[in-house]
């Protein structure tokens, strides 16, 4: 019988070394050969004693067998290799539950159709030659299936843990269930003298093992899935700085002048918008400020933003008319539209030394003005054909006079048409009753206060577009030396 005990305690032992090697070549370890391999050795120690111990009390209990060789495979890869601890533990467990799969699939399966045949089993399947056959049947599937997993899945799997970076604790609780049904269903079979041989056992255990199988796909299709989710995620994140850091976004934008004041916004509803702003010195004494709405939402309508945003800064130059500058950039757009977008732009350039105020609009929100000790009204504006449209269209620039005091407020649409959970809209009335009660503030205290309006408006609702403003105050005159 002690024979028998042993050799069976072998034979499940065999399954955690598959385990291990699994789980250990799938992490880097944290120390080396030297200390890893005595410590993995006093493991297999205490594991093959504990198995042997666990069978001399019932040989058809594979308690510790299933559960308990598990759990030691386990701690042991937490303590010993690099990475997340719910990475390890998923691992771990999988690879445990991926040997027991193997063993009732493969080896178990095998046994049940040949050892009858062969004269193996005589009373038994706890029995010396059936017990040895199984051990070669376990050697050489284990090999087989290592060899596969090392060569051709492991550097793959790495990646997907790579790219969830680690995070598996949501996905812990399905090998962890399933080790605790493996064991029901064979404590089950057990206890009914289902054993290999008898006429259930080969349906029994293909069954439950291709149930196993079946959950392994689901299992990684949905790890698969959201580390696809997840690397799209971290790329769009990667291209919502880079638009980030294309606009200008460090306030106040030009501390050393004292003729204006400039504040600007931009929320975008996805990771990455289409809308965009821009101002910046033409020369020393001219502010060009710019605000514009590429139609389409995402990475196209972010990449041409940067197309439009580029040309519309590259060719205002001093003393170019606003008109001309609109139609050069509508041509070289329309070259460049592959995907049919199109902007709506408007485009302003400030006289500080004046107080004149040039602008063009390519069928974009009319500003509101407000004259100092006034209130913010709308500028009406006729606007022009949208940009990246139609070639060769002709844009007409327009002049209004600026008094030290006046303050510009320019934005996108998605202020106006920001949705609530009524499907009402924000509005220009408003839009223009907030400008009015904050007037008085700086550019800087007028933008928060309406997003906050537009937030309390807007309520649960979801944000369905891009949410950009400017503000612009120009608040004295540039004296120009004689």
């Amino acid at each position: 019988m002690n024979q028998i005990t042993a050799l069976w305690s072998f034979a499940v032992f065999l399954a955690s070394v598959f385990a291990a090697l699994l789980a250990g070549v799938t992490f880097e370890p944290k120390y080396s050969k030297r200390a890893r391999y005595p410590l993995w050795a006093l493991a297999a120690v205490v594991s093959y004693a504990a198995t042997y111990f666990a069978y001399t009390i019932d040989l058809t209990n594979d308690a510790f067998g299933i559960l308990g060789l598990s759990a030691i495979v386990t701690l042991m890869v937490c303590l010993l290799y690099k990475g997340t601890l719910s990475s390890k533990i998923f691992v771990s467990l999988t690879a445990c539950l991926i040997a027991n799969v193997c063993t009732f699939m493969f080896c178990g399966t095998t046994d049940a159709l040949l050892a009858g045949r062969l004269g193996l089993i005589q009373v038994s399947p706890y029995e010396v030659p059936n017990i040895l056959f199984f051990i070669g049947i376990k050697i050489v599937v284990y090999s087989i299936i290592f060899f596969v997993y090392f060569h051709f899945m492991c550097k793959h799997f790495k990646g997907i843990i790579e790219s969830l970076q680690g995070k598996m604790s949501t996905f812990i609780a399905a090998p962890a269930v399933s080790h605790v049904g493996f064991y029901v269903i064979n404590l089950f079979s057990n206890a009914n003298g289902i054993f290999p041989g008898s006429t259930w056992f080969f349906p029994l255990y293909l069954t439950v093992c291709i149930i196993f199988v079946i959950e392994f796909v689901l299992i990684f299709h949905s790890i698969l899935s959201v580390a696809r989710e997840m690397k799209s995620s971290a790329e769009l994140n990667v291209a919502t700085n880079i638009q980030k850091s294309m606009l200008p976004c460090i306030f106040p934008a030009f501390p050393e002048r004292c003729e204006f004041d400039i504040y600007a916004t931009m929320d975008p509803a996805k990771e990455v918008g289409g809308d965009f702003y821009d101002f910046f010195m033409v020369d020393d004494r001219h502010l060009a400020i710019v605000m514009a709405d590429v139609s389409g939402k995402g990475v196209p309508a972010a990449l041409f933003m940067v197309i439009g945003k580029t040309l519309i800064k590259d060719h205002t130059l001093p003393d170019r008319d606003l008109g001309e500058v609109f139609s050069k950039v509508n041509n070289l757009l329309c070259e460049s539209n592959s995907e049919g977008l199109f902007i709506t732009a408007f485009e302003g350039v400030l006289d500080l030394v004046t107080g004149e105020f040039n602008f063009v609009n390519a069928g974009h929100e009319m500003p509101f003005i407000c004259k100092a000790g006034g209130d913010f009204e709308p500028y009406k504006i006729r606007p022009g054909f949208v940009l990246a449209g139609m070639e060769d269209m002709k844009y007409k620039a327009g002049t209004m006079q600026l008094e030290p005091g006046d303050k510009i407020f320019q934005y996108t649409d998605g202020v106006t048409e920001a949705t609530n959970a009524n499907n009402e809209l924000y509005g220009m009335e408003r839009l223009g009753a907030i400008l009015n009660k904050v007037k008085d503030e700086t550019p800087h205290g007028i933008l928060p206060a309406i997003k906050e309006d537009i937030d309390k408006f807007v309520g649960e609702a979801p944000q369905f577009d891009d949410i950009t403003m400017l503000c612009l105050e120009y608040k004295e005159r540039m004296e120009v030396a004689e």
